[in-house]
């Protein structure tokens, strides 16, 4: 636990993204109007969508807050004072400036803000107080050294395939993601591909979280009862349509990381590294058409997200994060040099955002490239796991 106490660098460093993250989303789109600046708005109506918007926006900083919740009881009172009045200072000034923005300044936003502050301190704190609750016991000890970079992209694989993640109880939507396998076409290589790449990255990090923890005889199994429940969500969560596509391009990459699962570690993770490498591509450039002049490319990071649909958009962000992530992640398992592959995965993002000016109905921004350098810290900030025997780890069935 000693690699998330409040004075590590790697809490420090999550801090500032996050704090980053916060006032470009709020300062976003950064057109000024110092002339003319907008009026504050002490009392009005307030939206469920800004006021959901604004609680999650400084919900991270508090789990960050709760999380790093000092061990001496004569630091509490000191640590939750100064944590609120940074939060404080944050929002308020945040909102101060988007009075020369085209934006809406209010109290509200504020008071929602500091909601969000709270309730993810509540959380940090408790996630904090839990976790470390449970690997102090005997059983769950070996779970301190369990590879924290495959929990995040088994998340990351959950969230591409299922979002939003809410399952349904209406058996109309269930017949309705069912009739899809037959009602859409059944041939289609590059979503099926999209789903067999993402299959073996996921399943790839199961299994490596398992035998990190500890649990290799396990791994093999766990990798099938977390595909065949990215199949089954595939028809009980809400807005899915599977269509063969979808299912065949999972059960196609469950047998691919079955039969890769069985190399020898250093084929095992240039084979994982080399899946998410074409996963990615196979996505960044199509559909292969070219059009001429280019489009312009936009050099501020998540400006489609932030002037569209942020819902519209997740999940495209999402999977970049999952393919980019997997390839720093597996590179370095096998060897190579941490900063270096960041570098080169940000370089190929770019390549890929840059030619992606000649294709049709595609948008060339420098986010994903922003995405592989954000990878690249995770991965370097989760500590590596222990050796395991990989003899053990292929005895599972």
């Amino acid at each position: 636990m000693n690699s998330v106490d409040a004075g590590s660098r790697s809490h420090r460093v999550a801090v500032g993204l996050v704090v980053l993250l916060i006032v470009y989303g709020s300062l976003f789109p950064f057109r000024w109007h110092f002339a003319e600046p907008r009026a504050f708005v002490w009392v009005g109506p307030v939206g469920l969508v800004d006021l959901v918007e604004n609680i999650l926006l400084f919900l991270p900083l508090g789990v960050l807050a709760g999380w790093a919740w000092p061990a001496r009881s004569g630091q509490r009172w000191r640590h939750v004072w100064l944590w609120t009045l940074w939060a404080l200072v944050l929002a308020a000034g945040l909102q101060w400036l988007q009075k020369y923005l085209p934006r809406t300044p209010a109290l509200s936003d504020v008071v929602f803000n500091m909601a969000g502050h709270g309730l993810g301190w509540w959380l940090g704190r408790a996630a904090r107080a839990r976790i470390g609750h449970v690997l102090a016991s005997d059983r769950y000890r070996p779970w301190a050294h369990a590879d924290r970079f495959a929990l995040a992209l088994i998340a990351l694989w959950l969230l591409a395939e299922l979002y939003p993640l809410i399952p349904t109880f209406d058996v109309s939507s269930v017949v309705h993601n069912v009739k899809s396998l037959w009602q859409q076409d059944a041939w289609q290589p590059r979503r099926m591909g999209l789903h067999a790449g993402m299959a073996v990255i996921g399943l790839t990090a199961v299994a490596e979280l398992a035998r990190s923890a500890g649990q290799a005889q396990r791994a093999r199994q766990w990798a099938l009862l977390a595909a065949l429940a990215a199949c089954a969500g595939k028809f009980l969560i809400v807005d899915q349509s599977p269509g063969v596509a979808g299912v065949a391009g999972i059960a196609v990459g469950g047998l691919l990381w079955r039969w890769m699962d069985g190399w020898t570690d250093g084929a095992r993770w240039a084979g994982a590294a080399s899946v998410a490498l074409a996963t990615y591509l196979l996505e960044a450039v199509w559909p292969w058409q070219w059009r001429d002049p280019p489009a312009a490319m936009s050099w501020i990071p998540f400006a489609s997200a932030l002037s569209n649909s942020v819902q519209a958009t997740l999940t495209a962000r999402v999977f970049e994060c999952l393919c980019l992530g997997a390839i720093i992640w597996c590179t370095v398992r096998n060897g190579a040099l941490v900063v270096g592959m960041t570098v080169c995965t940000a370089l190929l993002a770019f390549a890929c955002e840059w030619t992606q000016r000649y294709l049709p109905m595609r948008t060339a921004e420098i986010t994903s490239v922003v995405l592989a350098l954000g990878m690249g810290w995770l991965v370097s900030a989760c500590p590596r796991h222990a050796p395991v025997n990989r003899t053990q780890g292929s005895s599972g069935t």
